[in-house]
């Protein structure tokens, strides 16, 4: 059995990756939540540390190395739209360069880095988009600029890499993806370029992106290794039949505001300006990057993955609706 140190492990990827695996890696959690934490110790058995990985000090990674991991999986990283620069930077920068330099004292064999698409976004239309797609010379926000650096850091580290890039992961507990649409489908509808009719967009069930870490920890393909891998579902969809779906299976009536694109990304512009000017806290409804994503197809090839790391999703997103909606019914 691996012994693993696993970032990011009360988030949605980090607990559903214990829920699936913790009977077949020996698993060492770091995390801020300890409540969460705590919890997963109880339930499966691991070993949880809370630990603020942007600010550690040197025997906090020692403390770390000495848990002796074969291979850290980082999935620690704050992602969402609006913030700081240096609150993504000491998240997801530093963050990314503690746990490389935990790698190299402990001497680990992998370091799986969970990355995102968002590194290649362009406010434009992009279909089937593959890993080398062009990195644009301003990125659409903080979160993707800093995980193109926390990418390169890994990149230039003396060790064994791979990187997953995960399109809208999401999942029975997920705050990120499914529950603002939601909201905003309660509150007013949801503002959607033609109906969300014209936009095809990838989503990536969580339990998806958790044997595509399994398989990356796995294989033993040296052409696999020191490589990045765009991961999804491998279904695009149409927005407005995946909203039709989901907000049907949960008894909702599905409100859309079809506002032209134009529109929408000036409204998103603005409220940007608004927000920067008068240093207001917390987070515009609307900037260019929402704007963009509800209005543009961004859809991802997988076939990388397929070849080099023979993933294949093991569940559809049809059942990763159904599971959502479980879990918010019950």
């Amino acid at each position: 059995m691996e012994n693993l140190l696993l970032t990011g492990v009360t988030g949605l990827l980090g607990q559903a990756f214990v829920a699936q695996l913790a009977k077949k890696y020996k698993i060492t959690g770091i995390g801020r939540n300890q409540e969460i934490g705590r919890k997963l110790e109880s339930q499966y058995g691991i070993h949880f540390i809370a630990m603020d990985l942007g600010d550690m000090t040197p025997a906090d990674r020692q403390l770390l190395a000495d848990t002796k991991p074969d291979v850290i999986v980082h999935a620690a990283a704050r992602s969402e739209y609006w913030g700081s620069k240096q609150e993504f930077y000491q998240a997801n920068v530093m963050g990314t360069e503690n746990m490389l330099a935990v790698g190299q004292l402990a001497g680990v064999e992998r370091f799986i880095q969970i990355s995102s698409p968002s590194i290649y976004f362009h406010y434009e239309k992009a279909e089937m988009a593959t890993e080398d797609y062009p990195i644009p010379s301003h990125f659409a926000n903080e979160y993707a600029r800093t995980k193109y650096l926390a990418d390169k850091a890994v990149m230039a580290s003396h060790l064994n890499y791979i990187i997953l890039r995960p399109r809208a992961i999401f999942g029975p507990n997920d705050q990120t993806i499914v529950k603002p649409l939601l909201d905003r489908n309660a509150h007013g509808g949801i503002p959607l370029p033609n109906y969300g009719k014209k936009q095809w967009i990838d989503v990536t069930n969580v339990a998806n992106v958790v044997h595509a870490i399994d398989l990356a920890i796995q294989t033993t393909n040296p052409a696999a290794l020191n490589q990045a891998y765009n991961i999804t579902n491998g279904q695009p969809a149409q927005m407005y039949a995946l909203l039709k779906d989901l907000t049907q299976q949960l008894g909702q009536p599905l409100k859309i505001k079809p506002i032209p694109y134009w529109l929408l990304y000036s409204v998103g512009f603005l409220s940007e300006k608004i927000y920067h000017i008068f240093h207001l806290k917390g987070a515009p409804l609307l900037t260019r990057y929402v704007a963009s994503v509800l209005g543009h197809s961004q859809t991802l090839s997988i076939k990388k993955a397929q070849t080099l790391l023979n993933y294949q999703p093991i569940e559809s997103t049809e059942e990763g609706i159904e599971e959502y909606v479980h879990a918010q019914q019950n």
